[in-house]
């Protein structure tokens, strides 16, 4: 995952905040007709030493039905929720597929969430400042298969301008500046030249079958 921080700063001002900031949760939830559940949820709180922290993410799931198992291949037939029958190739080291049986469901998970913190950074967070830390694992020998990719970076972004007429912010960092508009106008009104916003950019994949019955 390769994330330029005009992304995490933009990421940053659609969240949003107001002079008197939001908190609060909201949830959204859509299923699209390919069987795609996608859960979009935002969040806002305040801390000590922080004026905003918030969050907004977005988890995207897609489950198929097993409709045929062939160990010997390693190879599942999946029908999903619009009809479509394919053939998915199983990497035997994501677990066994003696577990598995006709009906279960194979569950396909994306998530991504952008965290931000307008506050001073830590010597950590400034020391693994624009760096990605990837992390994979898959199931134990004989269990059902399954298999996690998760990627984690954290960017420290100063702010260098603040236009209130235009509801321009330009944000600082290790790789360049970005000027971006304000989606909320009112965000402006808590930030000042010189402000740290430390951004926590996150990604998950997981793989899973669950057993139905």
């Amino acid at each position: 995952m390769k994330k330029h921080a005009s992304v995490l700063a933009l990421s940053l001002l659609i969240a949003g905040c107001s002079a008197t900031p939001y908190t609060g949760e909201t949830i959204v939830e859509s299923t699209t007709p390919q069987g795609l559940n996608v859960i979009q949820t935002s969040i806002r709180a305040q801390a000590p030493g922080s004026k905003l922290i918030g969050e907004e993410s977005e988890l995207q799931e897609l489950s198929a039905t097993v409709e045929a198992v062939n160990t010997k291949t390693n190879t599942l037939k999946l029908k999903t929720a619009d009809n479509r029958v394919v053939d998915l190739k199983v990497d035997p080291q994501t677990g066994s597929l003696k577990k598995v049986k006709v009906g279960d469901k194979l569950v396909l998970d994306f998530y991504e969430a952008v965290d931000f913190d307008v506050r001073k950074p830590t010597d950590k967070e400034l020391a693994e400042n624009g760096l990605e830390v990837d992390v994979a694992a898959v199931a134990k020998k004989g269990e059902k298969p399954a298999a996690v990719l998760a990627t984690q970076r954290v960017d420290v972004l100063t702010i260098e301008s603040i236009d209130q007429q235009k509801q321009l912010l330009t944000l600082r960092s290790g790789e360049g500046f970005v000027t971006v508009k304000a989606k909320y106008p009112e965000n402006l009104k808590v930030l000042k030249v010189g402000d740290t916003v430390v951004v926590t950019t996150s990604e998950l994949f997981a793989a899973r079958i669950k057993q139905v019955g």
